[in-house]
């Protein structure tokens, strides 16, 4: 091999290892690219933690008498309407006991009538001085008596009325059936629990914060949800609770959620971003990002049109945009679509888009 050759060699080793950042405008032009003017812009600084689905409606109702089930009228994942009767109680012996309740009453009536027309009477034979004094008391003591049975009889029925109202178990709000507790034909005794369920329609995100980021969030009151699927949720209200838990050193926050959120059930694990603040960033399509292995780059184009494949640091992903930490400035120009860029590097003619 002869000295021609060692240089031909060496002159093709020296051009490759030009990196694209030296190459000129001469030797690289533009051609027809699509480009981005970095700018600055107001962001919402956020945190994101896991926060825990929960229904604000979530009861067991329990048995307010005692009686042998008689019907259970729904069974879990059964779809509830208020008022809706769940769980039936026998009620013999209750109306039983209302009959007899409605028949002392009426007893108890029918004596007070005649305690006060026998007291009026005997009034009016004492003032005509035809009666002693002792009689007439005796007589004032009766028609007492007969009153205060009346009322007694009457808060008996009323009583009864109750029991056997409590023998019909209605729902309180519409909802889902989670669990059943009892069966036909058991005998239940009051305080027992008959079904428990909740409501869809009212849901909330109870969230474990960091106690550094409670004031925050309470300042700011603004929460999205995400429900692992893509779709987000921004809350209708956010509960900052007033003390931090002294073991986790943790505040609790409440999430709720607009009235009859779909595809979001209790017990589902979320993602929560509050906001905590503001701040200005530097955002780029994240189209126009390029990856060499573990760097991240994009192609920067200068006044002169010369292109340069410039490293950059990467932070949040935001819509569709990511904030760039460093290696770009605001007014900084950049090819959105990275093929191209590359393409025009290869080009000798065209100009800007």
């Amino acid at each position: 091999m002869n000295l021609s050759h060692f240089v031909i060699i060496a002159l093709c080793a020296m051009m490759a290892a030009i990196p694209i950042n030296a190459i000129s405008a001469e030797h690289s032009p533009v051609s027809n690219l699509s480009i981005q003017v970095v700018a600055e812009r107001q962001v919402d600084d956020v945190q994101l933690f896991d926060g825990i689905v929960e229904a604000i409606n979530f009861s067991t109702l329990s048995s307010q008498t005692s009686g042998k089930i008689a019907g259970i009228n729904f069974d879990v994942d059964d779809f509830v309407k208020a008022g809706d009767i769940i769980v039936q109680f026998g009620d013999i012996e209750h109306k039983a006991k209302l009959s007899q309740a409605k028949s002392t009453l009426t007893a108890a009536i029918a004596a007070r009538t005649g305690a006060n027309e026998s007291f009026k009477r005997i009034n009016t034979l004492f003032e005509r001085g035809s009666a002693a004094k002792a009689r007439l008391d005796t007589a004032r003591v009766s028609f007492d008596v007969s009153k205060a049975n009346v009322k007694t009889a009457t808060a008996a029925v009323e009583q009864a009325q109750e029991q056997l109202g409590y023998t019909i178990v209605r729902a309180p709000y519409s909802g889902i059936v989670v669990k059943r507790h009892v069966e036909v034909g058991e005998v239940a005794n009051p305080g027992q629990a008959l079904m428990s369920g909740f409501s869809l329609e009212n849901l909330r995100v109870k969230v474990s914060v960091p106690q550094q980021f409670a004031n925050l969030i309470r300042r700011e009151k603004r929460a999205t949800i995400y429900d692992g699927s893509g779709g987000s949720i921004a809350a209708d209200k956010l509960t900052v609770f007033p003390y931090a838990d002294e073991k986790s050193n943790t505040v609790t926050i409440r999430a709720a959620l607009p009235q009859s959120t779909k595809l979001i059930f209790p017990g589902m694990l979320v993602k929560v971003a509050f906001k905590t603040g503001s701040r200005e960033m530097l955002l780029i399509q994240e189209s126009a990002m390029v990856n060499r292995g573990e760097v991240n780059g994009v192609y920067l184009i200068d006044d002169n049109a010369t292109i340069y494949l410039q490293q950059i640091r990467t932070g949040r992903t935001i819509d569709g945009e990511i904030e760039v930490l460093s290696g770009l400035k605001a007014g900084d120009k950049i090819a959105t679509e990275p093929y191209e860029a590359l393409l025009a590097l290869k080009s000798k003619s065209g100009n800007l888009k």
